[in-house]
């Protein structure tokens, strides 16, 4: 028992002169789990100098971190992760089965959540390079949208995105995936099927599915893809109205929207509507590019920071797209989809149907660390061209409609026009403008 409290000791000691010679973080950290691995490991020497070239591979963020006013540098945390990881690995009945990456993942989310960043994560290397993809609007899988079938408890295709590797193979709007690989859906779980399915570019996934009654079984090959996120259609009970819903932001969203919309009018529709429930938002640079497409000249959008100073200022140029117009909304309708809705508004182009939006106005910065994982953290506020900030309060709608309770267990795709007693109430408010 004195030989491992000699070493705790020691081990603390060290962790501290650190701490006290270069003021550091992650250098710290690093030093700390290197030297508490290699006394439990008898290795000590060899640890020792991996931990020390860890420390001067993040020697950029220790000088960053010692930049920082005292009172905002919290050595003491380091110190007591230090000492609890110490006590774990040492003394912890499983402390065998501890995994380094599963721990990583827990504590850094848990300081995401310890300063109060309802926004914020932390990603794994391979997380973070989907978030990136989904930004980008590429992606790699089989490009469909899907939801649970409650009567079979399988995978619903609710649709098939253009030239993706699902049409491709013959998959169809309504066809129900029953077994992935020789698995039953049923038996493995919705959401393990879905991990199932996906998978690395080049691969195969056989699906077993049923359509019509018949089970058939169809063979489709991973790959990259454009995630088509606009779908439109003229009204089904007024073609005067052209219909554009609107899943998320990202990259390849503005061509997708514009097409959406010189398609309609080119097709005779006289009005529009925006459906933009459920869309939790995405990049700013899209929302700024389809409202300068839509608003005449003027501000689309500043940012400010942290104090409250003013950063940048997005402007619409000359030219808009003057037909009238509406926005549904919904209690998820977030971040960039509600920049999208206030915006028209602000301008008088469009009137807001249906409930109250998430509330919003935050914009986080996505940061790659060093080792490839990533951090999404919130670093300013991003407010409509007029109206006030909406964060944390949400956008008001002009028109309040619920959707029908009948309605509240379909997905929107599901949802036809006939049905939809939000859109119902947008095209008759259009419709008498």
């Amino acid at each position: 028992m004195d030989k491992q409290i000699s070493i705790k000791h020691a081990i603390i000691a060290v962790v501290l002169a650190v701490v006290v010679a270069i003021g550091g973080t992650a250098s710290v950290m690093g030093i700390a789990n290197n030297l508490i691995i290699a006394q439990l490991n008898n290795s000590y020497n060899n640890k020792l100098e991996g931990a020390m070239e860890g420390a001067e591979v993040f020697s950029s963020i220790v000088d960053m971190y010692a930049s920082l006013p005292e009172e905002q540098r919290n050595y003491e945390m380091y110190l007591k992760l230090a000492q609890l990881d110490l006590y774990y690995r040492t003394y912890y009945v499983r402390g065998d089965d501890i995994s380094n990456a599963d721990l990583t993942y827990m504590v850094a989310n848990g300081y995401i959540a310890g300063v109060g960043d309802a926004h914020g994560e932390y990603y794994t290397r391979d997380g973070f390079s989907a978030l990136i993809g989904d930004a980008e609007g590429n992606s790699v899988g089989i490009g469909v949208y899907v939801s649970m079938d409650v009567e079979t408890q399988c995978v619903k295709i609710l649709t098939v995105m253009k030239d993706s590797p699902a049409q491709t193979a013959g998959i169809k709007t309504g066809d129900i995936v029953v077994g992935i690989d020789g698995a039953s859906v049923k038996e493995i779980g919705y959401y393990e099927a879905l991990n199932r399915v996906a998978g690395k570019e080049g691969t195969t996934v056989e699906l077993k599915i049923l359509r019509d009654g018949e089970e058939i079984t169809l063979v489709a090959t991973r790959a990259k893809f454009e995630t088509e996120t606009v779908y439109y259609h003229k009204y089904a009970l007024n073609e005067s109205i052209g219909v554009i819903r609107i899943l998320e932001f990202n990259n390849t969203m503005p061509a997708q929207f514009k097409n959406a919309v010189s398609s309609l009018l080119a097709d005779g529709c006289t009005s529009l509507v925006f459906d933009m429930r459920s869309n939790g938002g995405g990049t700013l640079d899209s929302a700024v590019d389809v409202l300068d497409y839509l608003l005449p000249e003027g501000d689309i959008v500043y940012t400010t920071d942290k104090d409250g100073n003013v950063l940048q200022t997005h402007r619409s140029k000359a030219g808009s797209i003057d037909v009238p117009m509406a926005v549904l909304t919904d209690g998820y309708t977030a971040s960039a989809a509600e920049l999208f809705t206030c915006a028209l508004r602000d301008y008088e182009k469009a009137i807001v149907v249906g409930t109250t939006t998430y509330g919003k106005g935050s914009m986080q910065s996505v940061v790659m660390l060093e080792d490839g994982s990533g951090l999404r953290m919130t670093t300013n506020l991003y407010n409509p061209p007029k109206s006030p900030n909406y964060d944390g309060v949400g956008i008001t709608p002009d028109i309040e409609v619920e959707l029908d309770s009948s309605l509240e267990n379909k997905n929107y795709f599901e949802i036809t026009d006939a049905e939809d007693n939000q859109l119902e109430r947008a095209c008759s408010a259009l419709a008498n403008n």
